[in-house]
């Protein structure tokens, strides 16, 4: 999925993670308890189009505090069957083009045009307030130019821009020629055109006196200019903009004008001393916000900087800085951007090997980033056609219900009918209306019994499926991180800023913020590299040490990083786990040992790779008579199932095996876990001669 053009900028910091993992426990507290009104509020709404404007506002406040992707789309999703259901034109629209920015803010630009277009369709000849028209249409071309469509984005933007016009909108007239402009500043040969949107842009926001309205458009005018390379306007441009930023005290604006200050000096590659004074510049104010992702982008202008200097050890030493803060922040394209910078570095260093390795590393990056852009077409393709089905079945429903009351309709004439034969006819016909209608009453408890069988059978059903799904919850709850470990590593950091130990408590709020964020990542994906598996195992033990005051020692060693790494092989995400915590829980924990250690290592073999996990704890002869000796087995019948499924779809294997350490007097030493993973056998072809 294409990101959104540069031309765009939004002057929010983006430090929500970072926040959410420093807030005191009493904001948590309040958060939750805002998300659990809302939710009750929704639930017991029984007035049908508030309940679709409680919807959407749950879905956004989801989006704003929870980022729960699965349950944003849920609440905004039963927004669009509630207005569906209602019938309600305007309902409807509102709740699809909710959904629409759901989508645009999630990068899945193709379906959210396709929602904005439809919500502004349904509204654009009805009578309703022309800001809800503006408002669809403004998205539409949002949503189109970050898709690179930019004749649809120009088409809907033309379109909200002449409804402002004549509701003499002035912050939509704003709106519409700063989106035009940046719109046709990334079309060829149509960038000249953009200058003029912008000025209107500027003189609007000038009219509103908007601050933050008038900063956009001197972004987007310098920004212009350096494309242009007209450098000195685009200078007097930024120029106002510190001045106006300055006066406003906005940190993020004030970085964001440094950094483009410096783009200004290093696209015109004259004062490349500049472009690296203003570059750190904005590199120190972005950390003072702690915004990681403007960091790494600021790290990899400098590079670029040196490189042009042909200072390659410095220009290295900022890719290198660049490429780690990257990769942590998970931005592929900067990885690949830094990864190809890095190799011609190395090729110009006559170093092949180096220069190789990191090309290799961007080309997989490319690959990884295509692939995620498939799957996401396929998702979007899967939304479009669910939100199709439901539209489908709510207009077979009304043609039902209309059937219906036709045929009601006819059966009261039938009977109005047959009543004026039966006064007619009188006592004569009386036995024969007694017979039909014993033999009505026969068909009517005939159906009914019908009806009830059918019922019955559907009940079952329902119930033999929702068993079925109860089973299949359970196995997935099972494989998923214990959340009395995340409760108890809270509890654990908690503790540590009670007692003043702060630089403690940050070291592990980053340990535990990095853990969880790549359990979120990995959780999607079917196999990760053993490097990502060592090191979820790595966050992991230092969070038990912490919790458990260091009443364990542990080490992970890796033979010849680049040997296992040349051997090119995945892992299911949280394999290793549960074997680290019955090491833990009932080998170490219970052991009276006075030094309890814990020794992961990871080694090439000629077939692929062995992976050992060995303690000196109690053994497993001490285990059974542990209480919770039937949790140990139902996790490794847990593990087995999961290794049985990767070995029936892969054509690599897992196997493992555990080897209870005994002394010679037969006294239990420890416990060793070895997993074996075996490459699939690579195919030779014999030559013709």
């Amino acid at each position: 999925m294409p990101s959104p053009p540069k031309k765009f900028c939004l002057f929010v910091p983006y430090q929500a993670l970072i926040l959410a993992l420093l807030v005191p426990c009493i904001v948590f507290s309040q958060s939750k308890s805002r998300l659990d009104s809302l939710e009750t509020a929704f639930e017991q709404e029984t007035n049908d189009s508030l309940q679709v404007i409680k919807a959407i506002d749950l879905s956004r406040y989801l989006h704003r505090k929870e980022q729960d992707e699965d349950k944003e789309y849920r609440y905004a999703e039963r927004a669009v069957e509630k207005a569906l259901q209602l019938n309600d034109t305007i309902m409807y629209a509102k709740a699809l083009d909710n959904l629409g920015l759901l989508h645009r803010y999630h990068q899945y630009y193709n379906e959210a045009i396709d929602l904005h277009i439809k919500a502004f369709q349904l509204v654009e000849h009805k009578d309703v307030p022309p800001i809800l028209k503006m408002i669809f249409a403004n998205n539409a071309g949002v949503a189109a130019r970050y898709n690179q469509k930019y004749d649809t984005a120009i088409s809907y933007y033309m379109k909200a821009l002449k409804l402002a016009e004549t509701e003499n909108n002035i912050k939509n007239i704003a709106i519409s020629n700063n989106g035009i402009g940046n719109t046709l500043s990334n079309m060829p040969k149509r960038q000249d055109e953009a200058i003029n949107y912008f000025n209107r842009s500027l003189q609007a926001e000038k009219q509103l006196n908007d601050s933050l309205g008038i900063a956009m458009n001197y972004l987007s005018i310098g920004d212009y200019y350096i494309d242009k390379e007209a450098y000195a306007t685009a200078r007097e441009y930024l120029g106002e903009l510190l001045k106006l930023n300055t006066k406003r005290n906005d940190p993020f604006g004030l970085a964001i004008t440094y950094e483009y200050m410096g783009l200004a000096f290093l696209k015109q590659g004259k004062d490349l001393q500049k472009a690296t004074l203003y570059f750190n510049k904005a590199l120190d104010r972005f950390k003072e916000l702690n915004n990681r992702h403007r960091q790494a982008g600021i790290l990899s202008y400098l590079g670029n900087v040196e490189l042009q200097k042909n200072n390659l050890v410095q220009a290295e030493t900022y890719y290198r800085e660049s490429l780690a803060l990257s990769k942590t922040l998970n931005q592929h394209s900067l990885i690949i951007q830094n990864s190809f910078k890095l190799s011609e570095i190395f090729e110009q260093e006559n170093n092949p090997k180096q220069a190789l390795q990191y090309y290799k590393q961007g080309k997989i990056y490319e690959d990884s980033i295509k692939l995620t852009e498939q799957n996401v077409r396929i998702e979007g393709l899967t939304r479009k056609y669910n939100l199709e089905q439901k539209e489908n079945h709510i207009q077979l429903l009304e043609k039902d219900k209309e059937l219906q009351q036709t045929e009601l309709a006819k059966q009261k004439q039938e009977l109005e009918r047959r009543r004026s034969v039966t006064v007619l006819l009188g006592i004569g016909f009386f036995l024969l209306l007694i017979i039909f209608f014993l033999q009505y009453r026969n068909m009517r408890l005939k159906k009914k019994n019908q009806e009830r069988i059918q019922k019955e059978e559907k009940e079952k059903m329902n119930a033999i499926y929702e068993r079925n799904l109860a089973q299949a919850e359970i196995l997935v709850t099972r494989l998923r991180i214990n959340p009395h470990f995340l409760f108890n590593s809270l509890n654990a950091i908690t503790y540590l800023i009670q007692s003043d130990q702060n630089e403690k408590a940050i070291k592990y709020l980053v340990i535990f913020s990095r853990y969880t964020r790549m359990v979120l990542e990995t959780s999607k994906k079917h196999v990760i590299p053993i490097e990502e598996e060592l090191k979820l195992t790595e966050y992991y033990l230092k969070l038990e040490e912490n919790r458990f005051k260091k009443d364990f020692t542990f080490r992970i060693t890796v033979a010849d990083n680049e040997e296992v790494d040349d051997k090119d092989m995945g892992i299911p995400p949280l394999l290793l786990q549960p074997f680290i915590e019955n090491a833990i829980w009932h080998g170490l924990l219970p052991s009276k040992n006075e030094v309890k250690t814990l020794h992961i290592s990871c080694s090439p073999t000629s077939t692929g790779i062995q992976i050992s996990i060995d303690d000196n704890g109690v053994g497993r002869k001490a285990q059974k008579e542990q209480p919770y000796k039937k949790h140990n087995s139902m996790g490794i019948e847990i593990i087995e199932q999961r290794i049985d499924l990767y070995n029936k779809s892969h054509a690599e294997t897992i196997a493992y095996k555990i080897i209870d350490k005994k002394a010679e007097d037969g006294s239990p030493l420890g416990t060793r876990v070895v997993l074996t993973l075996v490459q699939a056998p690579v195919k030779e072809y014999a030559m013709e001669v």
